[in-house]
Parts: structure tokens; sequence; C-alpha cells
């Protein structure tokens, strides 16, 4: 097993610790694990003087254990991930061990003056982007407002108690993807990814302020959400087949249809034919402009029957119309 310990209090600290012990003579900003460790990288960006962004993006080759030790300043990271950790919490530190257990993605925030301890096994595929926040970043919102001060231990106490009932909302979903699994086609460089941070970012302090409402995140059925991503998944997977309708889709995820089709769009931000059109243009515009196939081909590969329907569809979604050739 492979052992790493360090703190989060200091980035440069940390990006040369890793630097140290993974890839010494890399020169990118991309820390690569060397082959008998894992396959992938970490990345350290420093948004600005107290706020920290990290990056995990990796598959473990061998068993690891990471120790992170306990900051002295309350200091606050936030843990956003599309993998599960089993939790146990002790006194003064946080056990947590890689599950692989299904989840559609979630996020712990933590007080940093509580230490972790944290196993990944061998074959685990880990991507996560944890932002850290300084004390003098978080001070003066404090200072301003009690309220807020209160809600935020709340909500540190409930990301570990009900783990369970908390997902990554739609925006924060993509913006996740956008960093932990960017698109390697385009030219990215550090603004790119803190930018995307940034905005991560709000997002969390939108949850805060919306604790104790209806609409709070911990009263979600974590166990519902994975219904409907397994559904969205089946979609995904069967776009060459007829849209199967609500009903189905709904009995699919044994929910109701009112409960189904509302949490479907809460989540994906559109109905679910809606998004099973969204990804059927989405692979017909890589077949015609990445493959060079034919309206036609595609057409018949993908189960449409109008073609002055599909051709005004593909402009109204690309602003383009489909070579006709």
């Amino acid at each position: 097993m492979y052992k790493y310990s360090f703190d989060c209090s200091d980035i440069d600290k940390l990006r040369d610790y890793f630097r140290s012990q993974l890839d010494p003579n890399g020169s990118s900003d991309k820390i690569y694990f060397p082959p008998e460790i894992g396959e992938g990288y970490l990345l350290y960006y420093k948004i600005s003087p107290e706020v920290f962004l990290f990056i995990n993006n990796y598959k473990a080759n061998a068993d690891i254990e990471y120790i992170r030790k306990p900051c002295e300043e309350k200091d606050i990271i936030l843990h956003f991930r599309k993998y599960a950790l089993d939790h146990q919490l002790q006194k003064n530190h946080i056990v947590s061990k890689y599950s692989y257990s299904y989840t559609p993605g979630n996020m712990r925030c933590m007080d940093a003056r509580q230490g972790e301890q944290i196993f990944i096994p061998k074959g685990a595929e880990v991507k996560s982007v944890m932002i850290v926040l300084k004390k003098s970043y978080t001070k003066p919102y404090f200072m301003k407002n009690n309220d807020l001060a209160e809600r935020l231990d709340s909500y540190i106490r409930h990301s570990h108690q009900d783990i369970n009932k908390f997902y990554l909302s739609y925006k924060q979903s993509n913006l996740f993807d956008q960093i932990a699994q960017p698109n390697i086609n385009k030219i990215e460089n550090y603004l790119y990814y803190i930018a995307r941070g940034i905005r991560l970012l709000e997002t969390f302090w939108k949850d805060v302020l919306r604790w104790g409402s209806d609409s709070n995140p911990f009263n979600i059925n974590c166990g519902q959400v994975g219904s409907i991503y397994r559904v969205s998944d089946y979609l995904k997977n069967n776009l060459r087949e007829p849209f199967l309708g609500v009903d189905q889709l709904a009995a699919m995820a044994n929910m109701s249809r009112t409960n189904f089709f509302s949490m479907f769009k809460e989540i994906h931000d559109q109905t679910p034919l809606e998004f099973f059109n969204n990804k059927k243009l989405e692979i017909s515009y890589n077949m015609i402009i990445g493959e060079g196939l034919s309206i036609k081909e595609v057409m018949n590969a993908l189960n449409y029957s109008n073609s002055s329907k599909f051709r005004k569809a593909f402009f109204n979604k690309f602003d383009i119309y489909p070579d006709v050739n």
C-alpha cells in the first residue's frame, strides 16, 4: 500500500509534496501518477490566495491510503465527487473507505480542523473536485451575517450525516464534468479550470442559503436520484430505438409518473423527451461533422423518419444545417 500524509493549509506545499512523491521530473500543470500506482493525474490551482482548487482524475493501480492531517484554522473543504465513500465519524477525524456502490454524485462539506483517513483500493476510479476556503475568505461573510455561519455549520454536519440524500444539481454536475472530465479536444489551461471552479463555488453558497427551506438538497431521496440517472443512461444507450414514453420510463424507475417527470426535469434541466432528442442530435452531429456520414445514413441509423424536421431541429440546436450530400 502507498501512503501519503498531508494537510490543505498551503497549496504550494501540497503541490510540491505530491510532485516529489509521484512525478518529480514532470513540468506540466498535471502531476501524473507512475503506472505502478495509478493511471491519471492530480491538478492544483490557486483561484486566489484564499481559495484553492484540487482536481483528482485517476484509476488506482495499487492500494492507496491518504492521511489528511487537521489544520489549526477553521478552513472549509468542499469535496465534489462522483464516486462513493463509506464514512465513520470518530472524535477527531473521519475514516473514509472507497465504495463500489452507485452514486449520481454528491458533495461533502468539511471543517479542515477535523482530519481524515481515506482508503482507495486497487482498481478504484477517483474523479473529484475539491475547493478549499481559507478562514480569511469565509470570516468576512460571517462577520456580516451570523445566520450564515450557523447555516454553514449545519451544512457541514448534515453533509456527513445525510450524505446519501445529497446529490449534485444539474449545474453542479455539468461543471464537475467540465473540470474533472474535460474535453481533451479543447485547449485547456488554468483559466479554464479556475473559471469553472469559481462557478462551482457559487452553487455551494446558493445551497447554503437554501438550507432549511423546502428545496434544500438534503431533502432529496438519493435512491430516486440514482433511478433517474439509470433511466437517463438507458435513454443514452438506446438512441436508435423509439422513445419509450414517460409512463414506461417512470415504471422503469419504480416511481410515480408525476414524481419521475418533475425530478427528471430538476436533475437534467429538461424533460425526458427533450433529453432523448437532444442526445440524438448530439450523436447525429458527431456522425455528420466528425465522421462525414450523409443525412440519409444518420437518419437510418438513428431512426429519424422526416428529413425536413430533422434538418430544422439540427439547425435550431447547432445553428447550422447538416450537409445534404
